[in-house]
């Protein structure tokens, strides 16, 4: 199977990683000096579970690769309208796209654009993040991946893809309702990405303190309810075992928006809590404390997009 990874981040670059170190035939796409070093120097990954380093093809031209069986689409929400255009060449009728990022309508932009014949659902589960230039950073014990067709069905194509990950040591699974495993990650990261990032705390002060605590898991809750109201059937236990899983976290972990923060790098605040607020507005729920978050970082994320606009301000 040809595999081609667009988003050599932490998630790409972890999984993609783990597949090139099997000897499978994979290919990523990436820029700047990321893509130098990768070229010259090849990956190297920095994990819990071990270290290693591998060789692998990387380049910046997407044509170069040409059609593969499978594209791991592993890019930030805010580039997916650009990255689905811009790997159109390595798309043919039977290309599987899977997706693995955060949010919930990264789907329907590849569908719009793709069919949806040709794409899959999936979320990771993983503490890990671009550490330099060639290197990722994999922490804690979670390096898990959830997918699945979009109706569903336990396809051929899906079992293979799950047989080729889970021979690469990818703890995998397939999921009959992806629809549901996206939405109960997507009140997960909505509720301690955004807290955290509001806090500009790792999620251990987070769940030190009693108030934020309560406010983490009230953040789930409004997120739970417009599931509910758009007909997406979610464990009654949805937000306890999400706040369950975040007591399995490090207490010093700090979740990517945060750290896109401290960086002054895009954060994904409109694709997380921006569109429960978006969302809400449509459906007629109220989410007033995903409201105040996503001002908040929105303002945040503004001075990081454009610096003029805080210059101006301040002159």
């Amino acid at each position: 199977m040809k595999i081609g990874v667009i988003g050599v981040g932490g998630v790409g670059g972890y999984f993609g990683g783990l597949l090139a170190r099997r000897g499978t035939d994979i290919h990523f796409v990436a820029r700047g000096k990321h893509l130098r070093t990768l070229q010259e120097e090849g990956l190297q990954v920095l994990s819990s579970a071990g270290n290693f380093h591998v060789r692998i093809h990387a380049t910046a031209e997407p044509h170069e690769i040409g059609p593969v069986d499978l594209v791991l689409f592993c890019v930030k929400s805010f580039d997916t309208y650009h990255a689905t255009r811009e790997m159109e060449s390595m798309v043919d009728d039977s290309t599987v796209i899977l997706s693995l990022q955060n949010g919930i309508d990264n789907l329907e932009k590849l569908v719009d654009y793709y069919g949806s014949e040709r794409i899959m659902g999936g979320t990771a589960y993983i503490e890990s993040s671009l550490a330099a230039p060639g290197a990722i950073a994999h922490t804690g014990d979670m390096g898990r991946i959830v997918f699945g067709e979009l109706d569903g069905e336990a396809s051929e194509r899906a079992r293979s893809i799950l047989e080729m990950f889970q021979q690469a040591g990818i703890d995998t699974r397939l999921s009959d309702n992806i629809q549901r495993v996206l939405w109960e990650k997507f009140l997960f990261i909505c509720g301690v990405h955004g807290v955290s990032t509001l806090c500009r705390a790792p999620l251990g002060l987070v769940m030190t303190c009693p108030e934020t605590r309560e406010l983490l898991m009230q953040v789930m809750q409004e997120v739970q309810r417009l599931a509910e109201t758009k007909g997406i059937e979610l464990s009654k236990k949805a937000v306890s075992d999400a706040m369950e899983l975040v007591g399995t976290y490090k207490k010093q972990f700090k979740c990517s928006m945060l750290r896109d923060l401290e960086w002054h790098r895009p954060m994904e605040i409109e694709a997380l809590n921006g569109m429960v607020v978006k969302l809400g507005r449509m459906l007629g729920v109220a989410t007033p404390l995903n409201q105040v978050i996503y001002a908040c970082i929105k303002l945040e994320n503004q001075k990081i997009l454009d610096p003029l606009w805080m210059s101006q301000l301040e002159g």
